[in-house]
């Protein structure tokens, strides 16, 4: 199972690193709707229907959880025996990847990613397997200068270690571009 996990979690990162750059950069992606949409499309391709079948995996979006929060994003494992009577969100084994997204302009004010910040964090005390990898996927379409960019993970002490990663796209006034990161901390 393990080796399943792994490649979710590095097809997510994957999917950040190439595809939804390229999206961006071609004007494919408007606000976060489109951003999760593109997220769920490369990832299903990717992992490709084969794995997926294979190994029960689906992927939804506005996953709504027990607490009656939403997650954006989920990759999870499903008990297929079960799913052919029962409310297919009823049949969830497993979550293996929860990712929260945010795609906000220059004038917005940071709260709204520190809110998404704080949010995994509580998720993380909620869903303690370690298959579960959380993903904070941040475009922020505001310049910086390289040495004021910050993690907004950098601001919190306490939080698991290899489970949650940061997918973060700001504007680089050095570079004049986007710059397209992933920061394991």
């Amino acid at each position: 199972m393990k080796a399943i996990y792994t490649k979710v979690h590095q097809t997510i990162m994957d999917v950040w690193r190439y595809d939804i750059k390229s999206d961006y950069n071609h004007h494919f992606l408007f606000k976060e709707d489109t951003l999760k949409n593109a997220m769920y499309h490369h990832i299903r391709n990717r992992l490709g229907d084969t794995f997926m079948k294979d190994n029960n995996l689906a992927i939804f979006t506005e996953y709504y959880i027990e607490t009656n929060q939403k997650i954006d994003l989920v990759v999870v494992k499903i008990d297929v025996d079960k799913a052919k009577n029962n409310y297919l969100g009823n049949c969830v084994e497993e979550i293996i990847a929860i990712v929260e997204m945010k795609y906000k302009g220059s004038s917005v004010s940071e709260k709204h990613f520190i809110n998404d910040v704080e949010k995994i964090l509580v998720f993380t005390n909620q869903f303690t397997s370690e298959a579960t990898k959380f993903f904070l996927a941040f475009i922020r379409e505001k310049y910086f200068l390289a040495d004021e960019v910050t993690n907004f993970l950098s601001f919190y002490e306490g939080f698991p270690s290899g489970r949650i990663v940061e997918l973060l796209s700001y504007g680089s006034l050095e570079e004049d571009d986007m710059v397209w990161k992933v920061f394991e901390p």
